[in-house]
């Protein structure tokens, strides 16, 4: 093993270490099933002393949401709400593992091992995403060089799954947009199914 493979395997370990940590505080903190202002707090301070996992996907998204609660010095219950949520759907055992809020990955037609290009590429999300509204990560992909398509076109190139997928997916309006993604991609069209997680790392490089 030569000293680059050895430092990026330990830069790994690290890695994976930190996600561990941030399960951890995540799970103390929603241990009575309620997560005050308080303890919003902390989390952030948690963040802030820890910026390898705050760089990176799922810490990255969090510490963004919480940023943008505490922008205006307010918060109000339904943000509060809103970051249990997130919280709640990371304790799932997903984002790390699959970046499908209910761990249906390998149910869900995703295609993670895929390149995620941005400049003049076509998008169309589906779900709810942990990263914002979808007017959010439609702005994003338009501010980097993409295109937003309302609906699944043949000229698609990327159908973004938001990481709250219900379990009942197929039985959702967002699973008619993906059985017409799988549709198109049988007849030979380039669509490609990506998570919240993939999409979102692209967004950060970018």
């Amino acid at each position: 093993m030569n000293d680059l493979v050895r430092m990026r395997a330990n830069e790994s370990r690290l890695l994976t270490r930190s996600c561990e940590a941030l399960l951890g505080v995540c799970q103390g903190l929603l241990a009575d099933q309620v997560l005050n202002e308080s303890e919003l707090h902390f989390l952030a301070l948690w963040l802030q002393d820890h910026p390898d996992i705050a760089d990176v996907w799922p810490g990255s998204v969090i510490a963004d949401r919480i940023r943008e609660i505490l922008a205006d010095g307010i918060v109000t219950a339904e943000e509060l709400q809103q970051m249990k949520e997130v919280l709640t759907s990371l304790l799932g055992g997903t984002w790390a593992q699959t970046g499908a809020a209910t761990g249906l990955s390998t149910e869900l037609p995703i295609q993670d091992d895929t390149p995620v290009i941005l400049v003049d590429r076509r998008f169309c999300f589906t779900g709810k995403f942990a990263f914002g509204t979808r007017s959010t990560c439609e702005s994003f992909v338009i501010a980097r060089g993409g295109i937003i398509n309302k609906d699944i076109t043949k000229d698609l190139d990327f159908l973004v799954i938001g990481t709250f997928i219900s379990p009942d997916w197929l039985n959702t309006s967002f699973g008619r947009k993906i059985e017409k993604a799988v549709g198109y991609q049988q007849e030979g069209c380039k669509i490609r199914i990506v998570s919240e997680k993939r999409w979102s790392k692209a967004i950060e490089r970018a």
